[in-house]
Formats: C-alpha cells, sequence, structure tokens
C-alpha cells in the first residue's frame, strides 16, 4: 500500500515540473462570479419577462388579464407619468396614495407618495415592472401591496380631479392583475406534478 501512494507522489511531483499542456477551454473560461444585478439590468430583466409573458400563450385567465393590464399600462404616455411628479399627496385620493406607495415596492424603493414622484420623473423607468418585479419583492412586500390593494376601486381613482389621474387608472389595474398572476404562479409551483 505505501510503495503505491509512493509512486503516486512521485508522478504527481514530476508532472509538476514538466511544462503542461494548455489547459482545456472549460477551465479557462470558469463561471464569472455571482454578482447582483444593477437597477437597470432588473428592469431589462423585467421588460424581457413581461415580453416572454406576453408573446407566450397561457392556459389561464391570470395570465390574459396580466397580459391586457401591461400592454395597456406600457402604452401610458410619458406625460401621464409625469404628471404624478407635480400632483401634491394631499390633493389625491386615498387609493391613489396606496397605488403610489405599492409601485415603489416594484422598484425596491421604501414605499411613500414623493418617492413615486422621484421615481416618475423618469417614465421609462417607471413603465419598467413586470412579473420579475413581482418575483423579486419578499413574501412580506407581496403580501403588502396585496393587502393595500384589496378593498381599491379603480371607479374611484377614475372620478377624482387629479391631474394624474390617466397614470393612475392604469397602474391599479396592473397591480390586481400582476399579484393575482404572482399567487396563481407560486400556488402553481406549489402543487405537486401531474403525469
Amino acid at each position: 500500500g505505501r510503495a503505491v501512494a509512493g509512486s503516486r507522489r512521485r508522478r504527481t511531483m514530476a508532472s509538476a515540473s514538466e511544462p503542461e499542456a494548455a489547459p482545456s477551454a472549460s477551465v479557462l473560461e470558469a463561471p464569472p462570479p455571482e454578482k447582483r444585478q444593477t437597477k437597470a439590468e432588473q428592469n431589462e430583466a423585467a421588460d424581457a419577462f413581461s415580453d416572454r409573458l406576453n408573446s407566450t400563450p397561457a392556459a389561464c385567465s391570470e395570465a390574459e388579464a396580466f397580459r391586457t393590464a401591461d400592454d395597456t399600462f406600457k402604452g401610458v404616455s410619458d406625460a401621464a407619468i409625469s404628471a404624478l411628479c407635480s400632483v401634491s399627496a394631499e390633493a389625491l385620493p386615498a387609493g391613489a396614495l396606496v397605488v403610489m406607495e405599492c409601485w415603489c415596492l416594484l422598484h425596491g424603493e421604501p414605499p411613500s407618495v414623493s418617492k413615486c414622484q422621484e421615481l416618475a420623473k423618469d417614465p421609462g423607468d417607471f413603465r419598467l415592472v413586470g412579473m420579475s418585479s413581482m418575483q423579486c419583492l419578499s413574501a412580506e412586500e407581496f403580501a403588502t401591496i396585496v393587502e393595500r390593494t384589496s378593498g381599491l376601486d379603480v371607479k374611484e381613482l377614475e372620478a377624482s380631479q387629479t391631474p394624474a389621474k390617466e397614470a393612475l387608472v392604469l397602474m391599479l389595474p396592473w397591480l390586481f392583475a400582476a399579484s393575482k398572476l404572482h399567487q396563481w404562479a407560486q400556488e402553481a409551483r406549489a402543487k405537486p406534478e401531474e403525469d
């Protein structure tokens, strides 16, 4: 046993002093270390996921409702989003405040009307939400969105006289549809595979 171990050790040492063949490509191309995605990368991923979802047929009504809400929201004008920047919180109905605070959570920001207004300064970025935004939420943040929006009615926002109404009446249905689809997806993943 000892002689075999000794001869293995000598071969290893001898091969260490001899020139080695070039390492294979798989050794040279080690996977890059995992890093946190930047906000822009997260937004691109959210948009790409939404695009894939919108182009993929789904057999559930939740996916269809989300596609409709997402397409409608993505079509909102820059001016409608920018209008969120100029409204005072005191002039907004309670439902609008909730929608704006929940929108912050989608962007990984602390929920506040002022933070939502800051986000609305870049309408392109403001629009970059999708199902991956929902997937990035903690269970607590997701529960907060569901709980806070559950009693809201789009008609209340439509009846308001705020200049931000155009964006708000599209944001709330988006939140409803995305929450329902996210909930459906969680339940579907929890079910055991059927043969």
